[in-house]
C-alpha cells in the first residue's frame, strides 16, 4: 500500500513538474507584435494592449513605417569626410551641427505653422491627430507620402504594398511601360530587385488585421537584416 502511494507522488511529481516547467516558455513566447514593440516600432492602444486580432488601418500603418523610417533611414550623425585626424573630426562635429541645426528647424517651423494655423498637413491629419508627428518628420527629412491614401479605411494586402514601397520610394517609377503590369506582378519584381522573397500577403484576399500586417513587417525586418 505505501508503495503504492509513493509510486501516486512520484507520478503527480513528474506531471507538476512537467506542466509548470514548461509555463516559462509559453510566457517568453512573443507575438509579432509583442516582438516589434521592444523593438521601438509599435506602441498600442491606450490600454496598452495591441490588440492583434483587430483590422488594421491606413493609418496605423503609415505610423509604423514612419517609425522604421525614423529609427533607420535617418542620420543619427552626419559626416563630410572619413575621419583620419583630429582636423577630420573637427570638420565633421561642424558639419554635423549645421545640418542636424537645419533638420531641427526646419521640424520646428512646419510643427508650429501647423498648430497655428490649424491646418491639415494631411488630408485628415491636424495637430493632435495621431499621425502628426510621423507625418512632420517625413515632411522635415523628404520622404514621400503616397497620394490616395484614406487613413480611417481598413488595410487590404495591395494597400499594403502601396503604403509601405510609396514611402520607401519603391514604386511604379521602377517599371517602364507600368501600366501594362498587374500590379502583384510589380511587387514580386520589387520583391526580387530588393531581395526580398515573395510575400504570403501577396495571395491574400480581404482585409488585414494587425497581427497579420505586424508578422508580415517582422518579417521583412528579418530578412533585410539577415542579407
Amino acid at each position: 500500500m505505501k508503495k503504492l502511494l509513493t509510486k501516486k507522488i512520484i507520478i503527480i511529481f513528474v506531471l507538476f513538474l512537467i506542466v509548470f516547467g514548461s509555463l516559462p516558455n509559453v510566457a517568453l513566447a512573443e507575438t509579432p507584435g509583442e516582438k516589434l514593440k521592444s523593438m521601438g516600432y509599435v506602441i498600442g492602444f491606450a490600454d496598452g494592449k495591441l490588440h492583434e486580432e483587430l483590422f488594421m488601418k491606413q493609418g496605423e500603418l503609415m505610423v509604423l513605417v514612419a517609425r522604421y523610417i525614423r529609427l533607420n533611414q535617418i542620420p543619427k550623425e552626419y559626416q563630410f569626410m572619413a575621419e583620419q585626424n583630429n582636423f577630420d573630426r573637427f570638420v565633421n562635429r561642424v558639419y554635423n551641427f549645421f545640418i542636424s541645426s537645419f533638420y531641427k528647424a526646419k521640424d520646428f517651423f512646419i510643427r508650429s505653422y501647423y498648430k497655428i494655423t490649424g491646418k491639415e498637413i494631411y488630408p485628415g491629419v491636424k495637430a493632435g491627430h495621431y499621425l502628426f508627428n510621423s507625418v512632420v518628420v517625413l515632411r522635415t527629412y523628404g520622404f514621400q507620402i503616397p497620394e490616395g491614401i484614406d487613413i480611417n479605411a481598413r488595410i487590404t494586402s495591395e494597400d499594403f504594398f502601396n503604403i509601405l514601397y510609396g514611402m520607401l520610394g519603391l514604386d511604379e517609377s521602377e517599371f517602364e511601360n507600368g501600366k501594362d503590369i498587374p500590379q502583384i506582378e510589380k511587387y514580386r519584381i520589387i520583391f526580387s530587385i530588393h531581395g526580398k522573397r515573395n510575400s504570403p500577403l501577396l495571395s491574400k484576399k480581404g482585409y488585414l488585421t494587425r497581427g497579420e500586417v505586424f508578422k508580415e513587417f517582422l518579417r521583412l525586418l528579418q530578412s533585410e537584416n539577415n542579407q
